[in-house]
């Protein structure tokens, strides 16, 4: 097993917006090409809706380009987000893990809470919450595909990072299209939140708060219409 992408509170910015074009408006006004474009397979998993409900993410995600593939197993706490909704703090874990174990998980022959549950006290308090919500065996209960083209941008207000543009595919033929933007480390996030939303006035694009993927995957799985 390979060592944790990511681990701690993730603080991330994002918006969502009309269409393809506006994508390309945002990545014109960015003034960079294009890092990698990803194909994304997210699997989630939950007891019933138990995780779900309570605002906890359990996340298998196949990772693939044309000459890289990885899978990731995430866990998410509840987000606290600004007034706005543009502005979240997650607790998130996440390691990379290798493809049979990934089969596994799917098969339901391997404990995806198990594997995350070690290293700091941070990650195996949340990893203790969430096994106590789902109050059960967690298997797959649906997945959906993103698309998602990376953008390395030097912002003018003084910092670096990497834009994430997705065009995301819902169940019901249900296609959103939105901007990500994870605030790097030692970067003031509200300072961040206003050379963002610049971006966005330069590229004379609109963007709106939206829920989190997750909870509007599980809507789309229920047959519901997204707005």
């Amino acid at each position: 097993m390979s060592e944790n992408k990511g681990t701690g509170t993730e603080i991330e910015l994002k918006l969502r917006v009309a269409d393809l074009a506006a994508l390309m408006r945002i990545c014109v006004a960015a003034g960079s090409m294009p890092a990698s474009t990803a194909t994304q397979r997210n699997q989630y998993l939950d007891n019933g809706r138990k995780l779900d409900a309570a605002k906890y993410v359990l996340r298998l995600r196949e990772e693939s380009t044309s000459s890289t593939s990885a899978t990731f197993l995430t866990a998410k706490g509840p987000a606290q987000k600004s007034a706005d909704g543009t502005l979240s703090f997650v607790p998130e874990e996440e390691i990379e893990i290798p493809t049979d174990t990934a089969a596994g998980i799917r098969a339901g022959t391997v404990d995806a809470l198990a594997l995350l549950d070690s290293g700091s006290e941070q990650r195996r308090a949340l990893i203790k919450s969430m096994r106590e919500v789902a109050g059960g065996a967690v298997v797959v209960v649906g997945a959906f595909t993103n698309e998602r083209t990376r953008l390395d941008v030097v912002f003018p207000e003084g910092f670096a990072g990497t834009l994430e543009l997705d065009r995301v595919l819902f169940p019901g033929d249900q296609i959103h299209h939105e901007v990500e933007f994870e605030v790097p480390a030692g970067v003031d996030p509200i300072k961040a939140k206003a050379a963002f939303e610049a971006l966005f006035a330069r590229a004379d694009v609109k963007g709106h708060a939206a829920p989190g993927k997750a909870s509007r995957f599980f809507k789309a799985l229920k047959g519901e219409r997204l707005p």
